[in-house]
């Protein structure tokens, strides 16, 4: 009687045979994959704390900045509103974007993203225009504008390098 139970058991588990071994490898290749996703995110969170260190280092930057405005035009200037507003205003660099070369169909086209970036130039020059007005008419000496101009572009700097990390 034991002999056929046993015989039983070993014709049951012949026929399981070929899922185990399926089965098997599918939890080998899992585990793979597991290792694999666990790789990727601690890439990921390399990555993300030296973008973390970046933003810091940019922010003290910043707030670098800040104290050096205020040393040339401190809160209680009389004009400390127009030059602050002035040295926080960001403005678009202009940049040339190298464009594919397009078929004889997309000249039309063309000629619209030239006339889009015709606007935009003069519109930012307008934008530049004001920003001049605003502080032209104070003397350079007195308010330090030329530092401040030069401040100005170190934040547009920061400004830029930031939208590159982010």
């Amino acid at each position: 009687m034991k002999l056929i139970l046993f015989f039983e058991e070993l014709i049951l588990l012949k026929s399981m045979e070929s899922k185990d071994i399926t089965l098997t490898k599918r939890l080998a290749s899992c585990r793979q994959e597991k290792g694999q996703i666990l790789k990727e995110i601690n890439e990921i969170s390399r990555k993300l704390k030296d973008k973390k260190k970046e933003i810091d280092e940019i922010k003290e930057k910043e707030e670098d900045l800040m104290i050096r405005f205020h040393e040339f035009c401190p809160e209680r200037s009389d004009k400390y509103e127009e030059i602050r507003k002035f040295f926080e205003k960001i403005i678009k660099r202009r940049r040339r974007v190298e464009k594919p070369e397009k078929g004889d169909a997309g000249e039309d086209d063309e000629d619209e993203d030239e006339d889009a970036e015709e606007e935009e130039e003069m519109e930012e020059e307008e934008d530049e225009d004001e920003d001049e007005n605003t502080i032209a008419g104070l003397p350079p000496e007195e308010y330090k504008i030329e530092d401040i101009e030069k401040l100005r572009e170190d934040r547009l700097d920061l400004y830029e390098e930031k939208e590159k990390i982010l």
